[in-house]
């Protein structure tokens, strides 16, 4: 009897083990996640921002005037060292008359955080519609917010999805890839990040993106310096599964004329744009270029493409433009973007961009509809 028994349970554990590797077989056991969209594939349904108190000189004002536009269905997820600064936040955008404030709610980090939400993490989405947070492994670092940034992700996470985020065996920031449905894009920038911190070589950080993201890498740059160095948003922004938009220094340099403004090396960074738009034509994208400056010390772009995109539910599509009080080359990127068919919201980020991040870098996009 003993030995019938035993006989069964091998019986239903082996049928077990067959009907798992046929269900791997047909690619049904594992569920495909992907990175959020960051191109107008879908509207905007849920963002994040990090809201700092001491940060409000500079971030305020893009508060006010991105949430003036902001369509009332999307959500605002407002990470927060604590609550009194959500309601400060909130007191503050009452006063400027910001409308649909109780689509904003807190999530409670519990320490010291900067205004950069995006590059904390990236949000993921699967074949279910099932939301999750994939965040980079904790590395040190000097500044006490930094520090403090690192607890976003889990905050955040646990806010909505009720789980700890996934954990990254790759450092990287949020800003270090952009996506569209179907392609996901990073660049050799990844390889520097990670000197130090593990496996810092190209073939091991292509296989863990290709082992998080379900979508196709795009992979720019074969040496560190090939293409821009920073943020890959900050050079280059996916429009659609065709069509990429890249910066241009050249066209930059001609629109800014005389007015005074502290330039890194032109001809160095033109190239390195330049390459990048190269290379994604040798995929087979179409390319389109929109003025770009880079400043003195290469960390702070006056970029087009670091920018928040939606699409209404008629269909159309739409970019909160970030402009750099440049008014030639503002007017310009505005005419760029309307060409290529888009509605435009500029957002004034003048008073930010000086520390290295735009638009693109204080929103992080969680979800699309």
């Amino acid at each position: 009897m003993r030995r019938a028994l035993l006989g069964v349970i091998a019986g239903l554990v082996a049928s077990m083990l067959v009907l798992q590797v046929v269900g791997l077989a047909r690619g049904g056991a594992r569920t495909q996640t992907r990175l959020v969209a960051e191109d107008p594939s879908a509207p905007l349904r849920r963002v994040a921002i990090h809201y700092a108190p001491s940060a409000d000189r500079r971030a305020l004002g893009v508060w006010k005037q991105l949430f003036a536009v902001l369509p009332a269905s999307i959500d605002v997820e407002v990470e927060v060292t604590a609550q009194r600064d959500f309601d400060s936040l909130v007191t503050k955008l009452r006063a400027a008359g910001t409308p649909n404030l109780d689509r904003l709610h807190p999530v409670v980090v519990g320490t010291q955080i900067t205004t950069w939400s995006r590059d904390r993490y990236a949000a993921l989405i699967d074949d279910d519609g099932n939301g999750g947070i994939l965040a980079p492994p904790r590395i040190e670092t000097p500044f006490a917010s930094r520090a403090g940034d690192a607890r976003s992700p889990f905050a955040i996470s646990q806010a909505l999805y009720h789980r700890e985020p996934r954990i990254a065996e790759i450092v990287f920031e949020g800003g270090d890839l952009a996506a569209t449905p179907r392609f996901i894009f990073a660049d050799q920038n990844l390889v520097a990040r990670n000197v130090g911190h593990g496996a810092a070589d190209r073939a091991s950080i292509q296989a863990e993106l290709h082992r998080r993201f379900g979508q196709e890498l795009v992979w720019l740059g074969e040496q560190v310096g090939d293409v821009p160095r920073h943020h890959i948003m900050m050079y280059m922004m996916p429009l659609d599964d065709r069509t990429i938009a890249v910066g241009d220094i050249r066209a930059g340099l001609a629109l800014l004329g005389s007015t005074p403004l502290p330039l890194d090396d032109n001809e160095l960074q033109a190239r390195r744009f330049d390459h990048a738009a190269e290379l994604l034509a040798a995929r087979g994208f179409k390319i389109v270029r929109v003025p770009a400056l880079v400043l003195e010390g290469g960390g702070s772009f006056v970029t087009y493409t670091n920018a928040l995109f939606d699409r209404r539910a008629d269909g159309k599509r739409v970019v909160y433009l970030p402009t750099y009080a440049l008014p030639a080359l503002d007017h310009a990127a505005q005419q760029f973007y309307e060409a290529q068919g888009f509605e435009v919201d500029p957002i004034d980020v003048a008073p930010i961009y000086g520390l290295n991040g735009s638009l693109g870098c204080l929103v992080n996009v969680l979800a699309r509809s």
